[in-house]
Order: C-alpha cells, then structure tokens, then sequence
C-alpha cells in the first residue's frame, strides 16, 4: 500500500499558516523555565522547537550536523538563545527532552543520547499500525512506543504526548478554540511540567494518568484515521468539554470498585485557562 510520508502532509497544511520572517523576534527565554532539547530537525522539530522559542523557553536542537544551514536557519527561528549541538550534548544540557524523530528510529536515537537519569523525555511517536482483513487499519498488539522506551530508560521519566497537527503550534486557534492534549506518563510530576509546556503553547493539556494509558492515544489515532480511509475530506482533533462529574453525585470509588491511586499525593492540577464548574452549580443546573 502507498503511503504518501507524514512530512510531505503537514508541510502542504503548515505552508498556510507558517509565520513570515517579518514577525516579530521571540521573547527571550524566562529564566524559571526549563531548558528543552529536540532532538531532530525535521518537519516536526522545525513547527514544534521554534513555538517552544516564542513561548519563552531556552531550545537546544540535537542534530547530527548542527551546522547545516538549515539547522542554523532552525535556530535562528527559534529565540534569541536558542542552540544546535550534537543530540548527546542537547541532551545534556536540559531538562526535558522531546524526541522529534520517527517512530522507527526511536529506539537508536534514545539510545544514544547519554544518561537520561531524571530527565523528562516526551515520546510522541504513534503505534505501529497494518492492515486488517477487512481493509482498515489496525495496531500491532504489544505496548506502546512509549512503554518500550520507558523500560529502556529506566531511570528516565517518559511522557507520552498525544499531538495534534502540526498547524495548532503555529495558530493554537486555527479552528477557534485549542485542542485538548493528551498526556500521559508514570511520574505525576513530571507529567505536570510537560502540561505546563504544552499550556504555554496556547493549547490545553488534560492528565491521562499512567504510561500505559498511551495505548489508548494510539487506539484513538488509528481511528481518526478512518474518514480518510472512507474518503471524507474531515479532519477532527480532540477537545473535552465540561461535562456534570459523577463524582459529584456519587461515590466514585463505590460505584466503580477503584482504590486510591499510589500517586495521589504527588499529583498536581494541570493549568487551565478557566476554573472548574463547582459540583453546586451543576447540582443546581440538573435541579438536584
């Protein structure tokens, strides 16, 4: 089956909304923000590293010819601090580390980038995806890229983000309201500083809990994928929208079987750009 490469797509959708060069120049980078590695330089680095620039944080690209001149343009993009260097070095010198490169080559280039001991490492590679009988995709049984690099990098803390096209980097309102981003990792804080990047993004992050629930970004994906295999010209992202919680009209941990999560008290509120409906005023909606 041809497949036409994801990076010949979203460069035909970011040609419409990539800014010129006459913008402004990028805010220089906070100084209470971490510093974030990406490593590659392709198409999704070249939308994702520079928004990260413009939202204030210091980038580091890891490249295997950091003085390419399209990587120099990369970096010029990308703030007034931002750097290329080889993907061990960009490595080292930050805190959280996004892995911009192909699924295929995830488990090579995580391997080479040194010691990942306490870093924050974001995998937003899919899953691996075949035919099925009856002509539609389907996932390859077995765990998510992201598990696999967590157990990999043991010491590293894996976030898997669930992206959306690439065109909300640059217009986080292309359609009139952000997208909601998935994120879901083992270590509750480190999930917390991956939703507090992707907030300052422009987009809005909502907590998946643990790694394992990565298979489920997958599954959602491949079934996004289903309009274009009928032939419909749609395209969806995820958005949540406020809904009445159970929780405020029973016992959650009763009426399901759950216990207490061993996280719980690491666990932090994701940011949000407007406060949660309080359980009285949806009582009050419903007329309890």
């Amino acid at each position: 089956m041809h497949r036409v490469p994801l990076a010949v797509v979203c460069a035909c959708v970011m040609a419409t909304v990539v800014p010129s060069a006459q913008q402004a120049a990028p805010p220089a980078s906070a100084p209470d923000k971490p510093v974030v590695a990406v490593i590659g330089t392709g198409t999704l680095a070249g939308t994702l590293g520079p928004a990260i620039g413009r939202a204030g944080y210091r980038v580091v690209y890891g490249s295997r010819d950091p003085v390419r001149d399209s990587v120099r343009a990369l970096v010029a993009r990308s703030g007034p601090n931002a750097a290329a260097v080889t993907p061990r070095d960009a490595t080292a010198a930050a805190a959280i580390v996004v892995l911009a490169v192909p699924r295929n080559v995830l488990d090579e280039v995580s391997d080479g980038l040194g010691t990942l001991d306490g870093k924050i490492v974001i995998d937003v590679s899919g899953g691996q995806k075949r035919v099925a009988a009856d002509g539609y995709l389907e996932l390859v049984p077995g765990p998510s890229g992201s598990e696999r690099l967590q157990s990999r990098h043991a010491t590293a803390r894996v976030v898997r983000v669930n992206l959306p096209l690439m065109a909300y980097f640059v217009d986080p309102l292309l359609v009139g309201t952000p997208p909601t981003i998935l994120i879901a990792g083992n270590d509750p804080r480190a999930r917390e500083s991956v939703a507090r990047l992707i907030f300052d993004l422009g987009l809005d992050p909502w907590d998946a809990g643990p790694l394992r629930f990565a298979q489920v970004f997958d599954a959602i994906n491949t079934m996004a994928l289903v309009p274009a295999q009928q032939g419909r010209n749609e395209g969806y992202e995820l958005r949540l929208m406020p809904s009445a919680p159970l929780s405020c009209f029973a016992d959650m941990s009763q009426l399901f079987g759950f216990g207490r999560p061993g996280e719980l008290e690491n666990v932090r509120p994701f940011p949000r750009r407007a406060p949660p409906i309080p359980c009285e005023e949806w009582r009050r909606r419903l007329g309890w």
